[in-house]
């Protein structure tokens, strides 16, 4: 309202305004080089985002079980988690172009191993590779991303890739729920496995259309060997993994089990559960959109203690729910608040540490990040059956203050790079 005022009360100052909108404009424009890793970054997440929603469907009707699945997808976590260190040292040592394409060629050609080699100790095999060459991506992401940007529209920058990721998660499911069908409609008498292993080839080929727009980054040369050999753990990483791993407790705990609770506990139609999940990615989508604006505002660090605060709010307050609209609307909440940290999180990290110890970082947090959250359902898991999930949702609301808390101590007072 008060640049309209302007605009229509001195005609002399529109110049001036004009010049502060371009100047506003330009630091928020993003670069083409940017533009070309989000146009590899899209076909990345909906090719494996529809294979992922799929795949566990498809070992399900060729009578897989759910132990076995279950052991299929440790095998894939385990190999993520042991396939970050290499993967590091090799964008450290040969550029962040190599490592992102050894992800683009090598994940989708294993992928597609997956649904040709059924074998039990194959596919256990082969998920440990798919997880070791797809660890490339979460150690390549943020360093990418934060060599393509400036500080001023770093935040800005994740939370787009962020919404697009979770956007692509939404229409990879419609796609994986409508195209076997389609194709088995189109060819009577042919099993259902058939179409999905189909539909699971294609996804792997879409992702690997990134292979060209990353071929077209220039994404610098490997590190002189003097800035190599300098120290791999960065000091800030002291300061910021306390908070972070906090903070992935709380994002691994209830997730997990939230369909089994709203079904369960509140006795939502499968039908309902899934509506509830549809309405939660829509917040989420929204939520790291939005992001920019409240940390343009309030700062990194206060938007992340924000965002967590009322996130460990919405969790208790989801335990304590009268009834299931109340219970669902806290839920959709929850998760929109828990999205909207992550921009901060990978903002603050990539602009604390030197570029040339950026995919190291970004590898420990991976780590960190992965193994928190892991831990958390594990341990989740156990508290529910022994004491329920009032103990849980108590738990995330300490859990989350006690997060903010050191994201305050410690981020705000962290000397910057």
């Amino acid at each position: 309202m008060g640049l309209s005022a302007e605009f229509v009360g001195n005609s002399a100052d529109r110049p001036r305004i004009a010049a502060r909108i371009r100047s506003w404009w330009s630091a928020e424009t993003l670069s083409r080089p940017f533009w070309i890793f989000f146009i590899a970054a899209f076909f990345f997440d909906f090719g494996f985002g529809l294979y992922f929603f799929l795949f566990n469907l498809f070992l399900l009707s060729l009578h897989f079980d759910e132990r076995t699945m279950g052991i299929i997808s440790a095998a894939l976590t385990l190999g993520n988690v042991i396939g970050t260190i290499p993967v590091s040292m090799l964008a450290r040592r040969s550029g962040l172009q190599k490592a992102l394409l050894f992800c683009f060629i090598a994940a989708p050609a294993v992928s597609i191993l997956r649904t040709a080699i059924l074998w039990m100790p194959a596919q256990i095999g082969l998920a440990f590779l798919t997880g070791a060459a797809l660890s490339a991506w979460p150690v390549c992401f943020a360093p990418t991303v934060a060599k393509l940007t400036t500080e001023t529209n770093r935040v800005f920058a994740f939370s787009i890739v962020f919404a697009t990721g979770i956007g692509t998660g939404t229409l990879a499911g419609l796609a994986g729920g409508w195209l076997p069908q389609l194709l088995r409609d189109n060819h009577p008498g042919s099993h259902l496995a058939d179409a999905m292993r189909l539909v699971l080839i294609g996804a792997s080929f879409v992702a690997a259309i990134g292979i060209r727009p990353i071929s077209m980054l220039n994404l610098g040369v490997q590190e002189p060997r003097e800035r190599r050999n300098g120290p791999i753990f960065h000091p800030f990483l002291a300061r910021f993994l306390p908070p972070f791993a906090v903070w992935s407790i709380v994002v691994g705990s209830f997730i997990p089990f939230a369909p089994v609770y709203f079904q369960k506990q509140l006795g939502l139609s499968l039908q309902h559960v899934g509506q509830v999940f549809s309405a939660s990615q829509l917040a989420q989508f929204c939520a790291v959109l939005v992001a920019p604006l409240l940390y343009r505002r309030a700062g990194s660090i206060t938007g992340i203690v924000f965002a967590q605060i009322l996130a460990g709010v919405m969790i208790f307050a989801l335990g304590h729910s009268p009834n299931a609209p109340l219970a669902v609307t806290c839920y959709v909440a929850y998760t929109a608040f828990q999205y909207a940290a992550g921009p901060g999180f990978y903002g603050i990290l990539m602009s604390r540490v030197s570029e040339a110890q950026r995919s190291t970082a970004s590898a420990v947090q991976n780590i960190t990040g992965a193994l928190s959250q892991a831990g958390a359902a594990a341990l989740t898991g156990i508290a529910v059956v022994r004491f329920g999930y009032g103990v849980v949702f108590t738990s995330n609301l300490v859990l989350a203050m006690l997060s903010s808390v050191l994201a305050f101590a410690s981020l705000a007072t962290a000397p910057k790079q």
